[in-house]
């Protein structure tokens, strides 16, 4: 049995694939799934919300225990920019080390788009995706907060589109996620348990760390007051009024 303590710490996440590559599941790629598939499989898959540069402690992980997965990223994010250098640095960084890179849709920024008109913008948001990285964009699609339009992707097969929530990804399987914390308890846990034999699995970057709080919401807001403070030190750099008047600026933001 496993003395692990669970935590999101990237600690954890190298004893949680551990564990399951010690109860006999094969880490595969959306594009590995065949008619013919091992007993017990997991898909790895990471959704790219913000700090993109987390993803790659992740990917060092995988790597070095032989595990490839899929990083799915956006163009059109509030909270990073595709193009800006450590996002930028990072998705090399992942896809040298054989992992895939995919684009995490956000329909919310297509206001009123149909069912139909999916695969085209898709399509249109993939091919930047590639254009900005120069890299090639795996042919699966992960959307960015499903269940506010649940009805038009989940269980759906769409034309023109392959998707991590379309059924023989998602209600075929195993889908489990740390979103909203464990929901079934931790990873080491139920992989040890063998209880699900086909799993995808999708995480979040920003919620592992190196010391990780035990409490979430105090995890969000160490986040957003790093995000904070790397943007005043941004401001401070690049714009001379923020520059001449940095300590008034940093007074204000306490």
């Amino acid at each position: 049995m496993s003395t692990n303590v669970c935590s999101f710490s990237w600690k954890h996440y190298r004893e949680i694939l551990e564990v399951g590559k010690n109860a006999g599941y094969k880490f595969l790629l959306f594009n590995e799934i065949k008619d013919k598939t091992p007993e017990k499989y997991c898909l790895l898959r990471h959704d790219i919300d913000f700090t993109p540069e987390k993803a790659i402690e992740f990917g060092r992980i995988e790597s070095e225990l032989g595990i490839r997965s899929t990083y799915f990223y956006q163009v059109t994010a509030w909270t990073y920019n595709t193009q800006e250098r450590s996002c930028s640095e990072a998705i090399q960084a992942l896809n040298s080390m054989g992992h895939q890179i995919a684009l995490h849709f956000d329909a919310t920024w297509w206001e009123g788009i149909s069912v139909e008109e999916l695969a085209d913008v898709c399509t249109y948001e993939k091919d930047m995706l590639a254009r900005m990285t120069d890299i090639d964009i795996s042919d699966i699609v992960s959307f960015h907060n499903p269940h506010t339009y649940a009805d038009k992707v989940i269980n759906k097969m769409l034309a023109g589109i392959h998707h991590a929530y379309e059924p023989k990804y998602f209600s075929d399987i195993k889908y489990l996620s740390d979103s909203q914390g464990w929901y079934e308890g931790c990873m080491c846990k139920l992989f040890e348990s063998k209880k699900y034999p086909r799993i995808q699995l999708l995480t979040h970057p920003y919620i592992w760390s190196e010391n990780p709080q035990t409490d979430f919401i105090e995890d969000m807001a160490t986040f957003i007051n790093t995000r904070r403070d790397q943007l005043t030190e941004y401001m401070i750099k690049t714009h001379p009024v923020c520059k001449k008047n940095q300590d008034r600026l940093r007074s204000l933001l306490k």
